[in-house]
């Protein structure tokens, strides 16, 4: 399941941008917004036999949001090969970490 395209639920969920995708069948980082409010998000993407990932609710794919209080630490701890500078930036100020 490429994360892109995970959007369930879609009166909770809108993806803004994936962060990293490790290989299309490892885990992804995300931002998006919940409810509107900005959140951080993360999945593993699923292999041939699990195609569908996880989490996932009632067999759509979706997106797990990160309690609040982890995303500073965890962006500013990604090593540059797994967040790219332009990416975190990005992710900083759209959940007002900048």
């Amino acid at each position: 399941m490429k994360p892109e395209n995970v959007n369930s639920p879609k009166s909770s969920w809108m993806l803004i941008d994936v962060l990293f995708e490790d290989g299309g069948d490892g885990d992804s980082l995300a931002v998006g917004k919940w409810d509107g409010k900005p959140v951080l998000a993360a999945r593993w993407n699923g292999e041939d036999d699990k195609a569908i990932g996880n989490p996932q609710s009632r067999g759509l794919p979706t997106w797990f949001v990160l309690p609040e209080h982890y995303n500073r630490a965890l962006l500013e701890n990604l090593p540059p090969k797994v967040l790219p500078a332009k990416k975190k930036a990005i992710a900083m100020a759209l959940l007002g970490l900048d």
